[in-house]
């Protein structure tokens, strides 16, 4: 049999992905082969005895029975060596001949058997490959997890397929959908011509019409060691995951063009931002502002999700050979400038992905985002990982993760708790089950959720229900800003509103409403007794006591500042709101590690901050129009003692096209 139909029955058994396997099950045929080509040979030579003679007699008459002998031996390698040959040009396609047949000759009953019991050697405790999918310690990698971080881990791998979209939009709606969205086609050739195509990605995937590649982006990536200074080591042995940790640096000759990237951001010029990125056509930082500069002014989402993926095939291009997205063990530095552009694309990706309607590819590097920092989560990643996983239909997963998620508390989110019921629903078909009491729960600790849910949902609810002082948000202070618990609500019911429109999510939210009522009406006189289990009231009251606050995490503002969101921003803290935020680097965290720092320092000028385009910034600026005179020579005098620093020096190099690398 040959390896293209070992190959093809492999793939219809489910077992296209087992390499080791068809190269097993072809050396295990060609043996086969050879006993029978063996048997036949033998055969044949008896006949060759009689015909030797035959064979000498035209050369000479009077050759010996020695001489006979000697040429029937030779005969019979000259007979073998053809069979050899052939056989290996079958093996590669290119040539089907009649010895070579013989040569790899298998019967589908003899392959249907070595195929089982290759499938009883797979299924060992002695498979590295299954004993590693079961365990999940992550030995192959020198990590040894404990149980708790297997847990956790298992909820952060992610399947490689699932990250493309557009076999996604494939499997959905069939290959003329795709045709019709413009997918990528069959330009390996012409990938490989604009130095694209050189090795498969997971996170993007490159398409003909993208500007070529000469050279490295300059964006690399090493893996840290606690010699690399204190507040390195600190992180290493603070981190409770057990993965590994990278972190993202830039080339002397990247850093050259961001010195101009960040001068145009200085004096506010989008022209200045779309010229470098088309001259520098894989500068992420230039990609990540344009991309947002786009998709605010002109909608452009097509052309800024395009960007975007350009971005991250730049951060993938200088991937360490030991960081992987889909074990569940790459971990990223967020406090340093060079690796937030990462965190930032992936989040900019999933919201391009969910709105093209490729929820499970959204769902997937959703996780990605999540397992660059699970504890930290800089960009709020398990604010959206519920609805993606919602959406894509991962039920059993979202009740998996909600119950044995520890690196942080997902019982304190209200989505996750309503999201939970609700995945429990549609896993029952039915209502009156596990689900109701869930969704219960979820009312009684956070009930603020109702009546935005049910006005948002168009939820036939009793105005008096929806009055009901349990149902009352607790206000603080007389202030414009939103507590934690509102930020979280509405975050919540903006994007999972539509889950609950169905009849009979409706239906059944109703049901959970009345029978939460019951328990607060049974609790006496005090509006927010109730007559529930012990830890509903205490989740409750740690609800209130952390989330019934002013004071928002640095990961949820901002969170809300690239949710796309506009109404929730003016929702945002003060010190939030007066602060200017860059589309390349929203909200820089408070222990910030930014190696242009002064450069970026530069930008308060006589107390007037600089807006950027496609930022979040206050809207009543001051009057920059006296700042023009002086702009050009400030800026200058800024790059300038930032290239003494970083040593760059010189004219500006592009990073993108030239093919001389400098060996810093």
């Amino acid at each position: 049999m040959s390896s293209r139909a070992v190959r093809r029955l492999m793939k219809e058994r489910g077992h296209d992905d087992l390499e080791e396997s068809a190269a097993l099950i072809e050396k295990q045929a060609k043996q086969i082969g050879s006993e029978e080509r063996e048997e036949k040979e033998q055969a044949a030579n008896l006949f060759d005895l009689l015909g030797g003679n035959d064979a000498s007699d035209h050369d000479s008459d009077q050759d010996s029975s020695k001489g006979a002998i000697e040429e029937k031996e030779e005969n019979s390698i000259t007979k073998q060596e053809p069979v050899k040959k052939a056989g290996a040009k079958k093996k590669k396609g290119k040539k089907k001949g009649k010895q070579a047949a013989k040569a790899e000759d298998m019967s589908m009953k003899e392959f249907e058997a070595h195929l089982k019991e290759l499938d009883e050697q797979l299924s060992t405790p002695n498979s590295a490959k299954e004993d590693d999918k079961k365990a999940g310690r992550g030995e192959a990698l020198g990590v040894v997890l404990t149980e708790e971080q297997q847990q956790n881990r298992a909820l952060l791998m992610v399947d490689a397929k699932h990250l493309d979209s557009e076999s996604e939009i494939k499997r959905l709606f069939g290959s003329a959908a795709l045709k019709e969205a413009g997918g990528r086609g069959n330009g390996r050739r012409a990938l490989q011509q604009r130095g694209l195509g050189s090795r498969r990605l997971a996170l993007s995937h490159p398409k003909p019409t993208w500007p070529p590649m000469m050279a490295s982006p300059g964006v690399d990536m090493r893996q840290l060691a606690a010699e690399d200074g204190p507040d390195t080591k600190q992180l290493l042995d603070s981190d409770k995951t057990g993965g590994q940790w990278f972190a993202i640096e830039h080339s002397a000759r990247f850093r050259t063009v961001q010195l101009e990237f960040l001068s145009a951001v200085i004096t506010n010029d989008a022209d200045r931002i779309a010229a470098i990125a088309y001259q520098h056509p894989y500068h992420v930082d230039a990609l990540l502002q344009l991309s947002e500069i786009l998709k605010q002014t002109g909608g452009d989402f097509g052309e800024a999700g395009t960007l975007v993926e350009r971005a991250l095939y730049s951060f993938e291009q200088g991937f360490a050979s030991r960081f992987s997205i889909t074990n569940g063990l790459g971990r990223l530095d967020f406090r340093r400038i060079e690796s937030r552009g990462l965190f930032l694309a992936l989040f900019r990706h999933m919201q391009f992905m969910a709105r093209r309607g490729c929820w499970r590819t959204a769902s997937e590097v959703n996780k990605v985002l999540l397992s660059l920092d699970p504890v930290q989560d800089p960009y709020g990643a398990l604010l959206t990982l519920d609805f993606h996983a919602m959406k894509s239909r991962q039920y059993d997963y979202v009740r998996q993760f909600y119950d044995s998620w520890t690196w942080s508390s997902v019982s304190m989110l209200p989505g996750w708790a309503y999201s939970r019921a609700l995945a429990e629903f549609m896993l029952e078909k039915k209502s009156g089950g596990k689900s109701t009491d869930l969704l219960v729960e979820a009312i009684l600790v956070f009930p603020t959720v109702i009546p935005v849910l049910c006005t948002k949902a168009n939820i036939d609810i009793d105005p008096v229900v929806l009055t009901h002082p349990y149902f009352e948000e607790r206000q603080i202070t007389a202030e414009s800003a939103m507590t934690h618990m509102q930020l979280l609500v509405q975050l919540f019911v903006e994007r999972s509103s539509a889950l609950f429109r169905t009849p009979e999510v409706a239906r059944w939210l109703q049901e959970g409403l009345l029978l939460a009522l019951e328990q607060i009406a049974l609790g006496g006189t005090c509006a927010r007794d109730i007559t529930a289990a012990p830890q509903v009231v205490e989740r409750r009251q740690q609800v209130e006591s952390q989330l019934c606050t002013y004071v928002i995490p640095e990961r949820i503002s901002r969170h809300v500042l690239v949710a796309d969101m506009d109404a929730l921003k003016a929702g945002l803290p003060e010190q939030v709101r007066s602060a200017t935020s860059y589309a390349f680097d929203p909200l820089p965290p408070s222990n910030d590690i930014n190696i242009y720092a002064e450069l970026v320092g530069g930008m308060q000028l006589n107390d007037n901050l600089m807006n950027m385009p496609g930022g979040f910034a206050p809207e009543d600026f001051a009057d920059l129009d006296a700042l023009n005179d002086a702009e050009p020579e400030v800026v200058m005098g800024l790059i300038e003692r930032m290239r003494q620093l970083l040593g760059t020096g010189g004219g500006l190099e592009d990073p993108g096209t030239s093919s001389d690398e400098d060996a810093q």
